[in-house]
């Protein structure tokens, strides 16, 4: 996936990558923000770890050539605090093949169980 957030306070709400478990298991961010400053320009990644306290955080800068890896579940919460520049970040999911076949045998099953006008 390929984001551009265009600035003007655009943000991603706090969530998880795969919280019904569709077999992405590790997610990787790569940022292409040259000269980035985040006090400027926000746009700070926020990980919230599995039994965060407030005061128990990971807070990432979006800087050019960084390459983050975190776990996809629900053990890593995260935002994108509003950004007022223009922000780019490409992401990608490492799958687990076993949870990613479970994850399409129940699509197929909850598919197949849809009226036909709803298919």
């Amino acid at each position: 996936m390929v984001a551009c957030y265009p600035g003007l306070g655009s943000r991603y709400v706090k969530h998880v990558d795969n919280p019904n478990r569709d077999g992405r298991c590790i997610t990787a961010i790569y940022y292409l923000n040259l000269n980035w400053d985040v006090r400027n320009s926000g746009g700070l990644l926020r990980i919230f770890p599995e039994g965060w306290r407030e005061d128990k955080v990971a807070d990432i800068e979006p800087l050019f050539d960084r390459l983050l890896f975190f776990w996809s579940d629900r053990r890593n919460p995260h935002e994108v605090q509003p950004a007022y520049h223009t922000r780019y970040a490409i992401t990608l999911w490492y799958f687990d093949a076993a949870e990613r076949d479970e994850a399409l045998r129940r699509y197929e099953k909850d598919r197949k169980s849809l009226p036909n006008e709803a298919k």
